[in-house]
């Protein structure tokens, strides 16, 4: 039945001063027209690693203490979960350390990450199944030093590194129906030479090609989502380009932490990741008066100086996170939650110290609100010090996913999540 025959749920025949309720018709708006709050996943990468010295918390469970590079999350101590001692890897190296934070693997061939597995169970629904941005430049050297997220393919998906950008894709894009009209004309025109050509092409052409012919299909797809979808994105008129701040890097590093709170807010993704910095970043942090270069800060043993510089720039990263939360708890649903409440954040590293390049120990902090089902305020510390991918599988799981390994798992983690 066409939607525009239908009437709200709670209609009333009005006249002569008395109004009576009417029975469930078949015209009435379904109860689809009041969606459920959705579950989010937020994952946000700081490449170069730890100093464990100044990473790690200690205490017990319930009774721990922050260390300096964990201090700017003492005001939402009470919304993380803190894991210690997760991964057995040993030697790692920078090329493999973003797909091992990704997929549980050190590797330079990654199949596919954890977030598109949930992507593929949540993503469905909306504009992109997932959405990645990155606020540092690319580096030449290697494709895994510049994606976290990976197809089943193995493909790593294209990431966002221009926050204007970003935000027009996310926020104008195929919102418009103006551009959703001439973006399906550009598809049908190339379409068919796309084809044309494959019967031609080479070998290594033919996969270019099939990559690009799947990139067309996607965006076929998001168009068919949105004008199938029958409802509007809901906050998609409370957001405007004055979130887009690009006067420096702490600046642009808001704009992207914020971009992924939105996007959530008004569901056009329910998947996101946040490259916060590059494995091997070169960046100098001049801001926070750091004069050494990121990568070069990471290696530190025996230099008093650029452990100092370092871990002042680790801490600045957690505080990005932090404030993370607090804008996911600014922005409030139809129920009167917020986007917090619903969304499980994830936040680490695939170097356990930056140094020596080891793997093991993994830095990794949850964060999530109460309809997540983290189990928050603690610090579980592991002492059999589990696979990494434990970990992942054990949040694939709490998405909904049917899955009994992922990637080297061989098990889960016991106390992240409550029950």
């Amino acid at each position: 039945m066409s939607l525009r025959f239908r009437i709200p749920r709670k209609t009333f025949l009005k006249g002569l001063g008395v109004s009576i309720a009417l029975p469930k018709l078949e015209i009435m708006a379904s109860d689809k027209s009041k969606p459920g709050i959705p579950q989010r996943l937020a994952v946000f990468h700081k490449g170069n690693g730890i100093d464990p010295e100044h990473w790690h918390a200690t205490g017990t469970e319930d009774g721990f203490t922050l260390s300096q590079n964990l201090q700017p999350l003492e005001k939402n101590r009470a919304d993380v979960t803190i894991l210690s001692n997760v991964s057995n890897q040993a030697k790692g190296d920078h090329y493999a350390a973003m797909p091992l934070f990704m997929t549980g693997e050190q590797t330079r061939n990654p199949g596919i990450s954890f977030d598109q597995v949930i992507a593929r169970k949540i993503g469905q629904e909306t504009q992109f199944p997932s959405f990645q941005l990155c606020a540092d430049p690319v580096d030449v050297r290697s494709t895994t030093l510049n994606a976290l997220a990976y197809d089943p393919d193995g493909r790593p998906l294209p990431v966002e590194r221009n926050a204007q950008f970003a935000f027009d894709r996310l926020f104008r894009g195929l919102g418009d129906p103006g551009v959703r009209k001439q973006m399906g004309s550009i598809l049908d025109a190339v379409q068919g030479p796309a084809n044309s050509l494959m019967k031609r092409a080479s070998t290594l052409d033919k996969r270019v090609l099939a990559d690009y012919l799947d990139a067309v299909r996607d965006v076929e797809l998001a168009i068919e989502k949105h004008e199938n979808a029958g409802l509007p994105r809901p906050n998609i008129d409370k957001v405007n380009n004055s979130i887009v701040q690009l006067d420096d890097f702490p600046a642009k590093m808001k704009t992207m932490c914020d971009l992924v709170a939105l996007a959530f807010w008004t569901d056009a993704t329910r998947v996101a990741s946040c490259i916060m910095a590059l494995e091997s970043s070169r960046r100098i942090h001049d801001f926070l008066g750091v004069k050494a270069d990121f990568h070069w800060a990471s290696h530190f043993d025996n230099n008093p100086k650029k452990a100092e510089e370092f871990n002042t720039t680790n801490a600045w990263y957690v505080a990005q996170f932090a404030q993370a939360i607090e804008t996911m708890k600014s922005l409030k649903e139809v129920d009167g939650s917020s986007v917090f409440d619903h969304t499980l954040l994830f936040f680490g590293s695939g170097l356990g110290h930056s140094g020596k390049h080891y793997a093991a120990s993994l830095p990794l902090v949850l964060a999530g609100g109460k309809h997540t089902g983290l189990n928050t305020g603690k610090l579980l510390h592991f002492k059999d010090q589990p696979p990494y991918a434990n970990c992942l599988l054990t949040v694939v799981q709490k998405f909904g996913v049917e899955m009994e390994q992922y990637s080297k798992s061989t098990g889960t983690l016991e106390g992240v999540f409550q029950g």
